[in-house]
């Protein structure tokens, strides 16, 4: 199996697909809606905190079915053979050029996707504003005596982009390939949508041209490393934008 070829993997059909984002989606669901609020009274500090919990046990879970299914899939667990299944191919200069243009090209989309959701709210008052910031937390910007917050998101933000691109992009998209082709970053976008909505439906309306184009420029490039690094960046970014008070 090389960089362009998926004949080993195994055809995943649309209910696979519906149980593979489905369950994640309804693990999110527990962690936002009935873990968060069941750490407040055990974890001192900001609020966020609960969220670097019981999120951080989704994610993990994710990294951790992504290790086993491959081990179930394959029969056993090799560095090589991982890195083959998984298209962890080494990257090039267009692999960076088509993550960058992602990057760009998405960030503009969900910008263009908030101002005209602003505008309509300021116009029309057909809508209300639209709502970034999850409702099951508080997000406070950060001040010099709770830095230490950053260091507490590490292992949050590892495992959120780790688990997140070994799961989806690296074990169940390629499965999605050899059941749609083409269309298949169509369906993956549809169960990444599904996956955040528990976050929250504005966000993840605003979030629609990232949700659609991570699983577009991997199953274009071949190539893993190009997910973690859109990724990586929108959601690192994204997170010190907040913690900082600029978003």
């Amino acid at each position: 199996m090389t960089k362009d070829t998926l004949s080993n993997v195994s055809p995943l059909p649309i209910w696979g697909s519906l149980v593979l984002f489905g369950v994640p989606t309804l693990l999110m669901w527990a962690a936002t809606r009935l873990a968060i609020p069941a750490l407040r009274p055990y974890l001192d500090g900001p609020d966020i905190l609960c969220w670097f919990v019981a999120g951080g046990a989704v994610f993990f879970g994710l990294f951790v079915a992504a290790f086993m299914a491959f081990w179930i899939e394959q029969g056993r667990l090799t560095l090589d053979g991982f890195a083959e299944r998984f298209r962890l191919s080494r990257i090039d200069t267009p692999d960076v050029a088509w993550s960058i243009g992602t990057l760009f090209v998405c960030g503009l989309s969900s910008a263009g996707i908030g101002g005209l959701w602003h505008f309509a709210a300021q116009t029309w008052n057909i809508l209300p504003e639209p709502s970034l910031t999850p409702s099951f937390i508080q997000v406070e910007p950060l001040t010099e005596n709770r830095m230490s917050i950053l260091l507490a998101w590490l292992p949050l933000f590892f495992f959120n982009i780790t688990g997140e691109e070994l799961w989806w992009r690296g074990y169940v998209l390629p499965r999605q390939e050899q059941q749609h082709h083409s269309a298949a970053w169509l369906v993956h976008g549809l169960g990444l949508t599904l996956f955040h909505l528990p976050l929250g439906v504005d966000l993840s309306i605003i979030l629609l041209p990232f949700l659609f184009g991570l699983p577009y420029v991997v199953q274009r490039s071949k190539n893993l490393w190009t997910g973690f690094i859109v990724h990586g960046i929108l959601n690192g970014g994204g997170f010190l934008a907040v913690v900082a008070g600029l978003a």
